[in-house]
């Protein structure tokens, strides 16, 4: 039996601890605050802090509140709290919030979540009933889309630029996209892409703007044939690529092709000159992000984009269309310059130029130097005496033999 004063201890303990225990079970409450954000109406919530342990509850002016946004916010996962709040919900705004994972409810038409970490999206739509029409997952850690692809048919706008290791096998296959017919706009810069693919033959109906800049494309892992099921295509962004050719003819006759951004590659300033040529006579504009970038030593400032500049003078018949070979490693042609001393004839397709070096060779065994003369004239080559003797009998039996 316990003392009264015992009890007393008990009870005052317990007064003092209940409260403490209840308010660390207690759900953390948000509410948010209608604004004006980013040109739309949005109820946005601030300062939210939510690592997906504890309870959280949302608060809102209104239960039909459809554009829900938040600001300097740290959340790991998308609270189901959240979804059970807005069932209403057409756009989520969680940009820059710490995330690692995302979920895109029914109903959901818009997603805006860049600049996180998410490597997993749980998508609750399906391709006959998706509502999705724009879907911002750029900077994040993304390494495979297929339900994005296979799920939101109705897509217009997708970014997934800045994930850097999402082009499987370093290549972009678009055949992976096939069946959105409604994309407008795919981006796809600073994925990690050395190729791009179409082998498919997978249209894109409506495209209008193809973003592929800030990977390792090359002239030859770049075909311009992918660009051809693209009848609607305005934009096309290559800029900061290892291009050093492109097939503009081919570009500029298959699509609508209103500008195309080309700084930051590995074009010879010859052939840049050629390139910008044909795009102002096809109408075709060549914005330049960074005018006032420094050339890298090799390169110079033309049209305001940094080529890589030459000493050596261009054939014009270059081509604007890249060849299958860029370096003919036929063998080299010689010819004798006007000092006698033979030259070497290089030919390359990329620059189609002639460019003649001396040409030397070690003497033979047993043939002497040739030693120039008073008068401006060379010895010829002598042999050596026993040599000659051993060539004069074998002749002198040779004949005897035949008579």
């Amino acid at each position: 039996m316990l003392h009264p004063t015992n009890c007393n201890t008990v009870w005052f303990v317990l007064c003092m601890i209940l409260p403490v225990l209840l308010q660390t079970v207690e759900a953390a409450t948000y509410e948010c605050k209608n604004e004006k954000y980013m040109s739309e109406d949005y109820c946005v919530y601030r300062n939210v802090v939510h690592d997906g342990r504890n309870a959280i509850e949302f608060k809102a002016p209104s239960s039909k509140e459809q554009h829900v946004a938040f600001l300097n916010s740290n959340l790991r996962h998308i609270p189901k709290e959240l979804l059970s709040a807005f069932p209403d919900m057409r756009v989520l705004h969680v940009v820059n919030s710490n995330l690692t994972s995302v979920v895109i409810p029914n109903k959901l038409e818009r997603l805006y979540a860049s600049n996180n970490f998410i490597s997993k999206v749980i998508v609750h739509q399906s391709p006959a009933t998706t509502t999705m029409t724009e879907l911002m997952l750029d900077s994040n850690r993304l390494l495979d889309v297929s339900n994005i692809t296979r799920q939101l048919k109705k897509l217009e706008i997708l970014n997934l630029s800045g994930n850097e290791e999402l082009a499987k096998a370093k290549a972009i296959d678009l055949g992976n996209f096939d069946g959105m017919k409604n994309l407008r706009d795919l981006l796809l810069a600073g994925v990690g892409a050395y190729y791009v693919d179409n082998d498919r033959g997978v249209s894109f109906p409506e495209l209008m703007l193809l973003d592929l800049s800030n990977n390792d494309l090359i002239t030859s892992n770049l075909a311009v044939k992918v660009f051809a099921p693209m009848p609607k295509l305005e934009t096309l962004r290559l800029a900061h690529n290892k291009i050093t050719k492109l097939d503009v003819l081919q570009l500029t006759e298959n699509n609508k092709l209103k500008e195309i951004y080309l700084e930051g590659n590995d074009f010879p300033c010859e052939y840049q000159a050629l390139l910008v040529k044909h795009l102002i006579e096809s109408r075709v504009e060549f914005p330049v992000d960074h005018k006032n970038v420094e050339c890298m030593q090799g390169y110079m400032k033309q049209n305001d984009m940094c080529c890589r500049g030459s000493i050596i003078i261009a054939d014009e018949s270059r081509s604007l269309v890249p060849s299958e070979n860029p370096i003919d490693e036929s063998p080299t042609n010689q010819e004798t310059n006007q000092d006698g001393i033979p030259t070497t004839i290089i030919k390359t397709t990329v620059h189609t130029t002639t460019v003649r070096t001396p040409t030397t060779h070690a003497p033979s065994e047993g043939v002497g130097k040739v030693k120039d003369s008073k008068d401006g004239s060379s010895d010829a080559p002598i042999l050596t005496l026993g040599h000659s003797l051993v060539g004069c009998l074998t002749l002198a039996i040779a004949k005897l033999i035949l008579f």
